[in-house]
């Protein structure tokens, strides 16, 4: 009688795993897919969050942001117009109130302590814009400043706050 020996590699598995490794594989893969679902729904699923703010600016009296008065003289041409535009990005409808102010040049401007000369208010939805015409007459020889100062109703005081916003342009008044 022949004997046959089989010989076998000592140290080489098979293709199949133990508990132990199906264990550690399955949780790898789980944990994988949690982080995908946490990534996919921060990305498609949480809202961008957007700067709220309020804009005010000026135009010359043809709309544009060019010819803007410099010298005025006193009695003769001592009246000029511009546009006025305020922006509204703060998420929600607000109600803004535009204090058009002329001083000397010489106290702060934000915000300035001068008595307005006139005031114009409007209500704009999140994203309006409203622009209207001011016309403006100096009287006072020597540099003044026109201030457009930008207000909102606050409705919990039920009075009006300065937002900071505030626009200004330099006249020399000269006489004739």
């Amino acid at each position: 009688m022949e004997k046959q020996i089989k010989i076998t590699s000592q140290g080489t598995k098979s293709g199949s795993y133990s508990s132990e490794e199906k264990t550690i594989i399955l949780t790898i893969l789980v944990a994988l897919v949690i982080i995908g679902a946490l990534l996919v729904n921060l990305v498609f699923f949480t809202p961008v969050e957007t700067e709220q703010f309020s804009v005010i600016y000026y135009l010359d009296s043809e709309k544009q942001a060019a010819n803007y008065p410099k010298t005025v003289v006193l009695g003769e041409n001592s009246t000029f117009s511009l546009w006025v535009g305020v922006e509204n990005q703060k998420g929600t409808t607000m109600t803004y109130s535009v204090q058009v102010k002329v001083d000397d040049r010489k106290s702060p401007v934000d915000y300035s302590p001068a008595e307005p000369i006139e005031s114009f208010e409007r209500t704009l939805a999140d994203g309006e814009i409203w622009e209207f015409p001011v016309t403006i007459n100096i009287d006072q020889l020597g540099s003044n400043r026109v201030i457009f100062e930008l207000w909102f109703f606050n409705g919990t005081k039920n009075d009006p706050d300065y937002t900071g916003n505030w626009v200004s342009i330099s006249i020399e008044a000269i006489q004739a």
